[in-house]
């Protein structure tokens, strides 16, 4: 390419700047003297524009930034200002503060090169303005003196000379730091495959989980540092350089020197520059001797004299931790001095040990950052399982599940999904088009998720997402490049659901994190079955085994519950009592099984009849509860009439012969009735007695007048 498009943009809108700065001063956008309101608006809006087109302002610390991005941001951020401040002056005099301000923080952030031209676009806005005679020679005057006196006055205070140093201080460390990850690039040491930058998430419990990828860099660079001047010094070199190629092998950098010389070439130069040109293939060393002074043999040097004899040798790196063909990049250590005599067995020999030895301290590094890496893995594994295990409850295990799977990797939607015959439901989600998926269930033969759950693979199974396919059903589109489908196997190895984990990002799932998801997956599993097992255990701890209602154990709970919550926001309680008529003679003329029978259907209206609020449970043998919520007397005794003529007008036959069925019950009322739950139900209990003394097949409310 012959120009980079970003760059091109950059200086489009500069272009665009300077000529609405120069409209700014020109007499068209003046009226009297004084800026036009909606000329000067314009030219703001096209500035903001412009500004917010570019994406980003370059405000953050300086350091990384190139001159072109610095440039844009000064010079936006000046002549923004400045057409606010000729827009206002006529009405705000002392407005000339804003832009002085401005331009002090321009002339102590940004370099001489950067905050040059934003303040001589400045000078021309001014000077045009004169010039056209919509401003006074001694208002521009006036309006630069300030400016320059609070630019000179940020510099010459302590606060603005510390500020000054700060910046210094920052963009070195900046510079430094980008060095410092180019370095580590170019030796495999910040490939996600080694440090796997994901462990680096902030995980809650987690402590002392860190790859110290900056400082065994720093290490390294100190190492490296100290044997190349070692053997500069040692065998009285010109230089001791290493370079290394980037990850295309297109280009060659200078990583470290040791040198006496000024005239040094940063870089970076294209491969086979020099006499590394000469290293191909299985070379692995070329020395030269004799070299003439026209022949530009080591690319660093801007002038190739005082060159005598070269010897290059490559880095041999053991790359024996699965470090993958792109980070075995090539490394090359160059040697020179003056005199122009062969070089002897003895510096062959030094040079060749010292080349060994950097190779050995990057491998031994990076062995390092490998352990480093697997015991946070171990770290990142032990929290999720622990996660998984802190509630035996259904509803804390599904959110422990995307807990635990969300602390693995960075992911942009998690969801779990559960099998239900022949389809499936997805129990939880959270992320990106999270809402649209909770409790929505489709077809196992819908989707990668269905083809999961019916093969009990993972997939895709290199983790990429093209698209083609829809994850859970056709009409369920998401923006995605990473995507993984993991089973949830049972015992069997059947899965139960599947752990859904996608990314926008591409190739965020590495064979790693891959194997732990599984892993994750199948302890979801478990925790899953054991959960419904859990909850299966305490439905029938609660739950009566012939009729589906509460049992009695549940109903003194309930009772329990429900008459303080009553007591605490001053609500009324209803208690009924219930106890079916004759049924005695139901179990010893038509037998137990027909009287089991009877049970269930008056169960059923008991439960028909209440509301999700209320509680119906069998109190025992043929005796029935039911417990309603903010219902007084009146209403009390409406329900159990409506109950009792429901259950007398049922029709039951066995053998031919018409079965009937009848029930008493008994009612109290809270506040009315009494002040404590055992006393109410007591006092239900005496109301269904003499329901039954009365007749049976009738309600009685128990009151104060009838316990006399």
């Amino acid at each position: 390419m012959f120009y980079d498009p970003s760059k091109l943009g950059k200086w489009l809108i500069l272009i665009s700047g300077f000529v609405a700065a120069l409209a700014l001063g020109s007499g068209p956008l003046h009226h009297g003297g004084s800026p036009s309101l909606v000329g000067g608006i314009v030219i703001a809006a096209l500035i903001l524009a412009a500004g917010l087109h570019s994406r980003r302002l370059h405000l953050r610390v300086p350091g990384e930034e190139d001159w072109l991005a610095e440039l844009e941001t000064s010079f936006l951020i000046a002549v923004f200002t400045w057409t606010l401040f000729r827009l206002g002056k006529p009405f705000l005099p002392h407005l000339i503060l804003l832009p002085a301000m401005v331009i002090a923080w321009i002339t102590a952030r940004y370099r001489r090169s950067v905050w040059f031209p934003t303040v001589f676009s400045i000078l021309v806005i001014e000077a045009e303005l004169v010039l056209t005679g919509n401003q006074s020679l001694g208002e521009a005057l006036v309006d630069l003196t300030i400016c320059s006196i609070a630019a000179v006055g940020l510099h010459i205070f302590p606060g603005g000379r510390l500020y000054k140093a700060e910046l210094v201080r920052v963009r070195k460390a900046l510079a430094k730091n980008k060095a410092n990850r180019e370095r580590a690039s170019d030796m495999g040491l910040a490939d996600d495959k080694i440090s796997d930058p994901d462990i680096l998430l902030d995980i809650d419990r987690i402590d002392s989980v860190t790859v110290n990828r900056e400082q065994t860099v720093e290490n390294i660079n100190k190492s490296f540092e100290l044997q190349l001047e070692m053997v500069r010094a040692a065998l009285k070199l010109t230089s001791v350089a290493v370079l290394w190629s980037d990850p295309t092998s297109a280009e060659l950098r200078l990583r470290y020197l040791a040198t006496t010389r000024q005239d040094i070439n940063p870089g970076p130069y294209p491969a086979g520059t020099g006499i590394t040109g000469a290293m191909t293939g299985n070379r692995d060393e070329i020395e030269l001797s004799g070299v003439k002074p026209s022949h530009p043999s080591l690319p660093y040097y801007h002038k190739h004299d005082k060159v005598g004899a070269i010897l290059a040798l490559r880095i041999p790196l053991n790359l024996n931790d699965h470090a993958g063909p792109e980070t075995a990049r090539t490394g090359i250590l160059c040697v020179d001095r003056e005199s122009d005599s062969p070089w002897s067995d003895r510096e062959r020999r030094v040079l060749r040990i010292s080349a060994e030895k950097l190779g050995l301290e990057i491998s031994s590094s990076r062995l390092l950052l490998n352990m480093d890496r697997e015991r946070a893995t171990i770290h990142r594994l032990c929290h999720g399982l622990r996660e998984l295990n802190s509630d035996p409850s259904l509803d804390s295990i599904f959110a422990s599940s995307i807990k635990a799977a969300k602390a693995q990797v960075p992911t942009d939607l998690l969801a779990l999904c559960l099998k239900q015959g022949d389809r499936y439901q997805v129990v939880i989600a959270e992320g990106e088009g999270a809402a649209e998926l909770i409790n929505c269930d489709f077809s196992i033969e819908e989707g990668l998720v269905g083809q999961t759950i019916k093969t009990g693979r993972t997939l895709p199974a290199n983790g990429r997402y093209r698209g083609t396919v829809p994850v859970f059903a056709a009409g369920h589109t998401f923006d995605l490049q990473s995507l993984l489908v993991i089973p949830l196997p049972d015992d069997d190895n059947l899965p139960i659901g599947c752990l859904v984990a996608a990314a926008g990002s591409p190739q965020i799932f590495t064979k790693n994190s891959k194997e732990i998801l599984e892993i994750i997956a199948a302890q979801i599993a478990i925790k899953v079955k054991l959960g419904q097992a859990h909850e299966q255990l305490a439905l029938l701890a609660t739950t009566d085994g012939l009729t589906g209602l509460a049992n009695h154990r549940a109903f003194q709970h309930g009772c329990t519950v429900m008459f303080e919550r009553a007591k605490r926001n001053n609500h009324s309680l209803c208690l009924m009592l219930g106890d079916l008529d004759y049924f005695k003679n139901i179990n010893d003329r038509y037998g137990h099984p027909y009287g089991d029978e009877v049970l269930k259907i008056v169960a059923s209206v008991m439960a028909e009849s209440v509301r999700t609020v209320d509680l119906a449970a069998r109190y025992g043998g043929e005796e029935f509860a039911l417990l309603l919520e903010n219902c007084d007397a009146k209403g009390g005794l409406v329900m159990a009439e409506r109950i009792r003529e429901k259950i007398a007008q049922l029709k039951l036959f066995r053998n031919g012969e018409q079965v009937p069925v009848t029930i008493s019950l008994g009612v109290a009322i809270f506040p009315g009735d009494c002040s404590e739950k055992d006393h109410f139900i007591e006092l239900a209990d005496q109301a269904l007695y003499r329901a039954k003394k009365a007749g049976r097949n009738r309600t009685v409310r128990w009151s104060a007048t009838n316990g006399r």
